[in-house]
Formats: C-alpha cells, structure tokens, sequence
C-alpha cells in the first residue's frame, strides 16, 4: 500500500521530500485530474489531501468517501492562516445527525 497526495504549491514541499508521491495543484481542472489518476494508480491506499486542494473537489470527494472504503483519503491543513476547523462533534452531527 502507497501514499499519493495532491497538494496546492505550498503545502507540496515537505511530501516530496519524504518521498510521497505528489501533484501540485492550483486549479479546480488540476485538482480534479490528480484526484483521477491517483485512483488509477495501483497500490494507492491513502490519498493526503491539503484543505486547498481539497476545496476544488470537495463534491467528487464527499461522493467518493461515502460510496468507497479505499482508498483512504485523509485532508491535512494546507500552509497558511489557520481556519476554524469542525470539532470532531460537528462533523458527526453533519455527517450522520448524531449529537455527541
């Protein structure tokens, strides 16, 4: 099992050099066809993925979390200000309307 991670131009660096395989993205076009070839990639079983690039597709990777169980796609913070992030709660409540 490999790691594939797309990732916008910032938050790229640090994968490469621990020798993830890694797309830089920047567009919602790029985003979308990294996302396609990792799936395609034999052996991927964790996709990272950086909040930015995330943000591009985030439809395609709700309706592919929801539908797959591998591989396992994982959102890291991108570089930069830090945003509100969903408690772990709220997420549950969202998800699946169960208050916790």
């Amino acid at each position: 099992m490999i790691f594939f991670c797309i990732a916008d131009k910032e938050s790229s660096l640090g994968f490469k050099f621990s020798g993830v395989e890694t797309r830089e993205i920047s567009t919602k076009a790029e985003a979308l066809e990294a996302f396609n070839v990792a799936l395609a990639v034999k052996d991927v079983g964790i996709i990272i993925i950086t909040e930015k690039a995330a943000s591009f597709i985030r439809e395609k990777l709700n309706e592919f979390i929801y539908q797959k169980e591998l591989p396992l796609i994982v959102e890291v913070p991108s570089r930069g200000p830090v945003k509100k992030r969903k408690s772990v709660s709220e997420s549950l409540k969202e998800i699946i309307g169960i208050s916790a």
